[in-house]
C-alpha cells in the first residue's frame, strides 16, 4: 500500500492531504530515509513521523435530497448519480453530496466500513460523471463488494459521447496511468504507472462525434477519461482532459454508469442492472443519429 494512503487509514483524524505534506517536509522516513508520498510499504518496512495536530473530523448530517433508486434489497441499494453532484463531503463540498441524500433516505442503514465520513459508500464517481452507484446497507456486503471490486469481478459498463473517431470499432486501450506530477487531480498516462485496461465499442458516430460504451476492466482514477483523450478522442463536456463543447463550458461532460453486473453480495444471485441515458446526451445522440456515417458491426 502508498505511504500516504496507509498513514490515513491509520490515523484518520489526519487526512491523506496532510499526510502528503508531511511526507513532503521530511516529518516521515521510511527506514531512516526520505521518500514519496507514493512509496509502497512492505512487510518489515520501518516508518518513523512527526505527526501533524489532528483533524477534527466533520460528519456529514442528512439533507433533504431526492435519491432515485435503481435497486433495493436488506444488504445494499443501487442508486442514481445526477452529473454536478459530488459522492461526499470533501473540500469545498461540506454539504448538498449524494453522502448528505442518503443519511436522509437510509437513516442508520448505511455500512460503515468507510468511515464516519463515508457512510455506505464502496466507491466513487466522478463529480461530473452521472449514472448508478453502489450503496452498501450492511458492513458485511460492504466487504464482499470491496473485495469484488478489487478483484475485478464486477462489471461495470459506460456510455460515452467523444471528440472524432477511434481507428478501430472496437478494443481494449491497455495504458498505465499515474498521477500527473501537475496538479493533484489530474491523471495521466506514464510507463511507471498502474497496468489500465478499458475495453471500448463504437455505437454510431457522424465522423466528428462519436457515441462509445466502455468497460472497465480496471478501475482506476478518471481512467476512461484519460485513455480517451491521451488518443486524441476526449469525452465531450471534460473540462479537465478536453475543450470546451459547442455548448459552452458548463455542459457536464457526456460520461454515464450506464450498467453493472455483479453477483449479490450474500445469495450470490447474478444482477444485472441498468439506468437509463439523461437528458443531456440527447442532443449530441441525435446528431450522431441523423448523421450516421457507420455503425460498430454494420
Amino acid at each position: 500500500m502508498r505511504l500516504d494512503k496507509w498513514l490515513a487509514r491509520r490515523y484518520p483524524a489526519v487526512s491523506r492531504e496532510r499526510w502528503q505534506k508531511q511526507i513532503k517536509n521530511a516529518m516521515v522516513t521510511v527506514n531512516g530515509k526520505r521518500i514519496s508520498p507514493s512509496c509502497i510499504l512492505r512487510s518489515g518496512d520501518r516508518v518513523d513521523m512527526i505527526p501533524p495536530e489532528e483533524e477534527a473530523i466533520k460528519i456529514p448530517e442528512p439533507e433533504n435530497i431526492p435519491v432515485k433508486l435503481l435497486y433495493e434489497d436488506e444488504w445494499f441499494a443501487v442508486v442514481e448519480k445526477e452529473a454536478g453532484t459530488v459522492v461526499y463531503p470533501a473540500f469545498g463540498h461540506d454539504s448538498g453530496t449524494l453522502v448528505n441524500a442518503l443519511l436522509t433516505r437510509f437513516s442508520e442503514k448505511l455500512s460503515n466500513l468507510g468511515g464516519p465520513e463515508r457512510p455506505g459508500i464502496v466507491h466513487r464517481l466522478d463529480k461530473d460523471t452521472s449514472g448508478l452507484l453502489i450503496v452498501t446497507l450492511d458492513n458485511l456486503a460492504h466487504e464482499r463488494i470491496a473485495r469484488a471490486f478489487r478483484e475485478h469481478r464486477i462489471e461495470r459498463y459506460y456510455d460515452a459521447v467523444v471528440k472524432g473517431v477511434p481507428d478501430t470499432e472496437n478494443g481494449i486501450i491497455d495504458l498505465p496511468i499515474a498521477r500527473a506530477g501537475a496538479g493533484r487531480m489530474r491523471m495521466e498516462v506514464r510507463a511507471d504507472g498502474k497496468p489500465s485496461q478499458t475495453r471500448f465499442e463504437i455505437i454510431a458516430t457522424d465522423g466528428q462525434h462519436s457515441h462509445l460504451k466502455c468497460q472497465l476492466i480496471t478501475g482506476r482514477t478518471h481512467q476512461i477519461r484519460v485513455h480517451l483523450a491521451y488518443l486524441g478522442h476526449p469525452i465531450v463536456g471534460d473540462k479537465l482532459y478536453g475543450t470546451r463543447t459547442r455548448q459552452g463550458a458548463n455542459t457536464f461532460q457526456l460520461l454515464h454508469a450506464s450498467r453493472v453486473v455483479l453477483d449479490h453480495p450474500i445469495t450470490g444471485a447474478r444482477l444485472d442492472i441498468s439506468c437509463p441515458l439523461p437528458d443531456r446526451f440527447s442532443s449530441y445522440l441525435q446528431m450522431i443519429g441523423t448523421n450516421c456515417i457507420r455503425k460498430a458491426g454494420g
